[in-house]
C-alpha cells in the first residue's frame, strides 16, 4: 500500500506543480498601463512588481498584477538630491540619491532602503567625491551600480584618489556589498568585483574595467567568469548574460556555462547604450545622446527586433525585463497649450512580447 501511495504521489506532485505555475503566470495581465505623478526616470522590475523614480524625484512601487501603485519617497518641490538609481528585491526596494554642485562638482551620493510600502525607510550609506587638477579627475568615494532580485541588492562602492603628480587616479578599497535592512554587508573585494551592473535569482553581474564579466552568489562566492568579444553593458536573467558589445552586437552566454548562445547584430545608424534583458527578451536604447531615442525588443532566440512607439525619454534606465514580461516608460514633457508634464508605465507580458516581435508590431 504505502509503496502505491509513493508512486501516485510522483505521478500527482509533478501536475501540481505545473498547474501552480500555469495560474501563477495566468494571473499576470498581457498588458497593463499605469499613470504617473510626473515623467518617469528610472525604473526596476522584479517578478510582479515595478519600482520607479519620476523628475519630481519621488519613487514608488507599482504591482502589474493588482494595477496598485504605493508610495516610498515623496516627491520634492527641488531638482535636487536627483533620485537616479533604483532597485527591488522581492518586496524591498532601494534608491540613490545623487547631488551634484560647484565647479569641482561636488558629488553627493545617498543610498537608502524600505518596504515596497513605504515603511522603514533608512539611510545606510554615503559617497562624496570631488574633481581636481587641470584635467578634472575625480578624488573621494563611489557608490554605484544598485541592482536587485529575489532577496537580495547589491550595490558597488570604491575610492578613487588623485595621484600626487595629477596626472592620474587610483582604485582603493573596491568592494561589492549586499544591501541589508539594517545596513551594507561587504561580501566580495577587489578591483574585479566592480562594478555591479545586473542580478537575476539572487546572483549579481559585475562588469569589470578589463571587459570580462563575473558572476557572484548572494554571498560574494565567484560563480563565473566569462569573456565577451568586448562589453559596452550587460543584463543577466533568465539563464542568460546577455551582452552589448561595442562592435553594436548582442551576445548571449549560458549563465551557468558560460558557452555563447547567440549573436546578433544591432543596425542602427546612433549609438547603442542602456541594455535590459531576460531570458530571451532583451531591450537595447538605441541613439541615446538623444531625448527621444528608440527602445528597441529582440527576441534573442530569432534575431528579430520591433521598436516601441517613439516616446520622450526622460531618463537613461527608462524600461526594464523581467520573467513576466517588459516594462517602460512613456513621457510628455510639454507645460502648454494646455497640457502638463505627465508620464505612464506600461507593462506588457513575454507572451505578448515574443508574439509582437513575430509579427513585427507590438502593441
Amino acid at each position: 500500500m504505502k509503496q502505491l501511495l509513493k508512486q501516485v504521489l510522483i505521478l500527482i506532485v509533478p501536475s501540481l506543480l505545473i498547474l501552480a505555475l500555469s495560474a501563477s503566470a495566468s494571473t499576470a495581465p498581457t498588458r497593463r498601463v499605469v499613470r504617473a505623478s510626473g515623467p518617469i526616470t528610472t525604473l526596476a522590475i522584479d517578478g510582479p512588481r515595478v519600482v520607479y523614480g519620476t523628475d519630481g524625484n519621488g519613487v514608488y512601487v507599482w504591482d502589474v498584477r493588482s494595477g496598485k501603485t504605493a508610495r516610498v519617497r515623496r516627491p520634492t518641490k527641488s531638482d535636487s538630491p536627483l533620485v537616479q538609481e533604483v532597485a527591488i528585491a522581492g518586496t524591498r526596494v532601494a534608491w540613490i540619491t545623487r547631488s551634484v554642485h560647484g565647479i569641482s562638482l561636488e558629488t553627493s551620493e545617498r543610498l537608502f532602503t524600505a518596504s515596497g510600502t513605504g515603511s522603514g525607510v533608512r539611510q545606510l550609506g554615503h559617497a562624496f567625491r570631488v574633481t581636481r587638477g587641470m584635467n578634472q579627475l575625480w578624488d573621494g568615494d563611489w557608490m554605484t551600480g544598485l541592482v536587485g532580485s529575489a532577496k537580495v541588492l547589491a550595490v558597488s562602492r570604491w575610492t578613487e584618489t588623485l595621484l600626487p603628480d595629477s596626472s592620474g587616479t587610483t582604485i582603493t578599497n573596491a568592494r561589492l556589498s549586499s544591501i541589508a535592512k539594517t545596513g551594507l554587508r561587504t561580501i566580495a573585494v577587489g578591483d574585479r568585483t566592480i562594478v555591479s551592473r545586473s542580478a537575476d535569482a539572487g546572483h549579481v553581474a559585475v562588469l569589470r574595467t578589463d571587459g570580462t564579466v563575473g558572476i557572484y552568489s548572494p554571498t560574494g562566492s565567484l560563480l563565473r567568469e566569462i569573456t565577451p568579444t568586448s562589453a559596452q553593458e550587460i543584463a543577466l536573467g533568465g539563464g542568460r548574460l546577455v551582452v552589448l558589445t561595442k562592435a553594436k552586437t548582442l551576445e548571449a552566454y549560458g549563465s551557468e556555462t558560460g558557452l555563447l548562445r547567440e549573436s546578433w547584430p544591432i543596425e542602427a545608424k546612433g549609438l547603442a547604450g542602456h541594455l535590459q534583458a531576460y531570458g530571451r527578451v532583451a531591450i537595447v536604447s538605441v541613439d541615446p545622446r538623444y531625448v527621444d531615442r528608440d527602445l528597441r525588443v529582440f527576441d534573442l532566440k530569432t534575431g528579430k527586433s520591433v521598436t516601441l512607439p517613439k516616446q520622450e525619454r526622460s531618463g537613461w534606465n527608462d524600461a526594464s525585463v523581467g520573467p513576466l514580461g517588459i516594462v517602460y516608460a512613456v513621457n510628455s514633457h510639454r507645460a502648454y497649450g494646455g497640457h502638463h508634464p505627465s508620464g505612464s508605465l506600461v507593462f506588457v507580458s513575454t507572451a505578448r512580447v515574443l508574439a509582437g516581435i513575430a509579427r513585427g508590431q507590438l502593441k
